[in-house]
């Protein structure tokens, strides 16, 4: 960190990245960081793939998160987060990224990071990226407050599934204590995150159970491209969905196919269990991720597609 710590103080025009369909650690990590900058009278510019979800609409400066991919020929230094590999940008971001020649910090937690900055952070062993910018924060000697704290923590609070999920160990709990006692709000936080769910998105949900598969202690199920029109769903509505599944006794380990368009289709991976590496089957769909936790795509045909996964999974 000390090494990413002298590059952001001699740099002065800042941009900072996320992935495309951001959750919340992405946009946790980003605003906190962003704010944190600015504290230190660093000129910073935030662009993204996608818009902020309307979950996260409750912190402050979303604003600031452009989804105009114009970046300032004046950026010195790029930092990207929560990105295991350049491509996680866009279709759009990413070329515009790599005709210019910047410096870039990595900084990500995923086991599946390429390691592709000129400085990179990569820990593992942190629940989500916004732990690790409230360390790097700490080596930077920035003021926390409340416009920091508070984003930092929906992204542990987010990317912890509210401490639950085994990413969880003794310094995530010191540093969301931390964030607590700097003004961030975790009752809020738990309200508008997992409290105020639209009803297109509990149907949505239905849908997901309805058309459940179990194979033994794995289940699986998919969301059609029309749902979203016959349900008045958005497509970030999808975001954790896929734990519906895993939340079920006896199943441990879960999979969500989402229809984006014809032949091409998300999926998300979840475990319980070490039995199951969800890392590790979800580069059966060129992703990965982490052990519990993983993402992959197909350009099949969604029959093909659920076709070519219970097969995988009936041999897991």
């Amino acid at each position: 960190m000390k090494k990413a710590s002298e590059k952001i103080l001699d740099s002065k025009k800042i941009l900072v990245l996320s992935h495309k369909r951001p959750d919340g650690d992405s946009i946790g990590s980003q605003l906190g960081l962003i704010a944190a900058l600015k504290k230190i009278k660093k000129g910073v510019f935030c662009i993204n793939e996608d818009p902020v979800p309307e979950v996260f609409s409750f912190l402050e400066n979303t604003d600031i998160i452009n989804t105009k991919i114009k970046i300032p020929d004046s950026v010195d230094l790029i930092i990207c987060l929560d990105i295991s590999n350049l491509e996680r940008l866009g279709e759009n971001l990413l070329p515009e990224i790599e005709k210019r020649n910047v410096f870039k910090i990595n900084i990500d937690h995923h086991i599946s990071n390429e390691y592709f900055g000129d400085i990179n952070i990569v820990n593992t062993d942190s629940s989500s990226s916004s732990e690790i910018i409230f360390k790097l924060l700490k080596k930077l000697n920035i003021k926390i407050d409340k416009s920091v704290a508070e984003p930092l923590l929906t992204g542990i609070v987010t990317d912890t599934g509210s401490f639950r999920y085994s990413n969880v160990n003794y310094k995530t709990f010191e540093i969301a204590s931390s964030l607590l006692k700097l003004g961030a709000n975790l009752e809020k936080i738990s309200r508008e995150v997992y409290m105020s769910n639209p009803f297109s998105k509990v149907k949505l949900a239905s849908k997901v159970i309805e058309r459940m598969i179990i194979i033994d202690d794995k289940a699986f199920s998919y969301i059609l491209q029309k749902d979203f029109m016959d349900l008045q769903a958005k497509m970030e509505y999808t975001d954790g969905l896929v734990n519906e599944l895993l939340n079920i006794k006896g199943v441990n380990f879960s999979v969500l196919i989402t229809e984006e368009k014809i032949n091409f289709a998300r999926i998300s991976f979840r475990s319980k269990i070490k039995k199951y590496d969800a890392n590790v089957f979800a580069k059966n769909f060129n992703g990965g991720g982490h052990r519990y936790a993983a993402g992959g795509k197909s350009d099949a045909s969604i029959e093909k597609t659920l076709e070519i996964l219970e097969m995988k999974l009936r041999k897991l």
